[in-house]
């Protein structure tokens, strides 16, 4: 029995109840700035473990020393700074200020990936909203627009010409979402090398304990939706081999090159025609996954993440994958819209495969398509014998969803 872990938490890849599963001997000690969190998320936050307000991040490192902790995680890219300061406090091996900078700021990870010989594409930083038209041709267009620190494509755009990049900039910067955006060359997805019905991009979960990588496993996803929303993902991922190959030799040099020594790291790799290129990485674990881990292969997730943070080598599940899990998040039409009703789609619970649906949006709720997946209105969870199967099963979800759900305008 080691002491506790701190578990820096307002949100996340993990769910309060997945950590409490995966804890085993771990016991949980939550920081988090109390006020800041979401309606009831701190009383279920002192049910699964000890919860202590870090609002005073000097009062509350003291307070989490007072435990002596044996280590230190997050799960979202919101809540890593916080970690990696309180890190520094408490004396825990945790990612460096240099890499926690280069995890979260797009423009720094472009810079590094240079530096290591990888693919970058051309890009241009701006602080407001007069500067797109010139930073776009420089980059050239099709571009896009993102958030410098930014996640699940909130507030990311495609800048065709001069009219629609200073339109989108202007209303990016009006949201306060984000004080410095990336206008960065579009990569473009070569459909052929993962195969019809199969988005032209991947991730890959890859867990490096002290430096070297113990797990790695690459995730397929689903066609984009306009103009760059995640629609879902499933594993084991559906690549030839070689090119698999290429993805995880290229997540590794792209962890590598941010200082990357422990812990999860999702990355997603643009599958162009000339081979992966990375689009970002994320040092922390992708959202879902740690439900689709265990399902597909029993891997624990976040008790592997607990057990790097103590510093103890985790323990990785042998064998092929006993089914192909997936995901497919249910996004609202672009533009302002109201939603009127979601027909039957409730009942896709019955299908064969189809493991849970949850509606997330009620009726009348206002749909806010720039929140990227965060706008995300339902998920729908399930398993199937083989990849082509999940195909046929998304199929079947979007038709559903295209025959039932009504929205409105606003």
């Amino acid at each position: 029995m080691t002491g506790p872990v701190v578990v820096v938490y307002t949100a996340g890849a993990a769910t309060p109840i997945e950590l409490a599963a995966d804890a085993e001997d771990h016991e949980l000690l939550f920081a988090a700035p109390v006020g800041d969190l979401p309606e009831g998320l701190a009383e279920l936050l002192a049910v699964v473990g000890r919860l202590v307000d870090v609002t005073d991040e000097a009062a509350g490192a003291a307070a989490l020393a007072a435990h002596r902790p044996a280590g230190i995680v997050a799960f979202s890219d919101r809540d890593l700074p916080l970690a990696s300061r309180l890190a520094a406090r408490l004396g825990l091996r945790y990612h460096s200020e240099n890499t926690m900078c280069a995890a979260t700021e797009k423009d720094i990870q472009r810079e590094l990936f240079r530096a290591a010989g990888l693919r970058v594409p051309r890009v241009r930083v701006i602080d407001r909203p007069g500067q797109v038209v010139d930073a776009l041709a420089a980059v050239g267009a099709p571009a896009v627009l993102k958030p410098v620190r930014g996640a699940s494509s909130r507030h990311v755009y495609r800048l065709d010409g001069p009219q629609d990049a200073l339109r989108h900039a202007t209303g990016a910067f009006a949201t306060g979402e984000a004080e410095r955006y990336v206008v960065e060359e579009m990569l473009v997805g070569c459909p052929s090398v993962a195969g019809p019905d199969v988005g032209d991009y991947v991730s890959v979960e890859m867990l490096f304990f002290h430096g070297e990588v113990v797990y790695r496993m690459l995730i397929s996803r689903l066609p984009l939706r306009e103009p760059f929303r995640e629609t879902g993902f499933f594993v084991p991922g559906l690549l030839p081999a070689d090119v698999e190959h290429e993805a995880y030799r290229i997540t590794e040099a792209a962890c590598r090159a941010l200082g990357v020594e422990d812990g999860w790291n999702n990355v997603e790799l643009k599958l162009t025609a000339d081979g992966p290129v990375v689009i970002e990485v994320n040092a922390r674990l992708g959202g879902y996954v740690a439900a689709m881990l265990y399902r597909s292969y029993g891997v624990e997730a976040v008790r592997m993440a607990f057990d790097v943070a103590v510093g103890r080598r985790p323990a990785v599940p042998a064998g092929p994958a006993a089914a192909v899990a997936f995901c497919y998040q249910i996004l609202p039409p672009v533009g302002d819209w109201r939603l009127e009703s979601w027909g039957r789609v409730a009942e896709l619970e019955d299908h064969p495969g189809i493991l849970s649906v949850v509606l997330a949006a009620g009726l009348g709720d206002r749909m806010d398509w720039r929140l990227g997946s965060q706008g995300a209105i339902g998920v729908v969870e399930g398993l199937a014998d083989r990849p082509e199967a999940v195909l046929a099963s998304v199929r079947a979800i979007e038709k559903t969803i295209a025959d039932q759900v009504v929205f409105s305008p606003w």
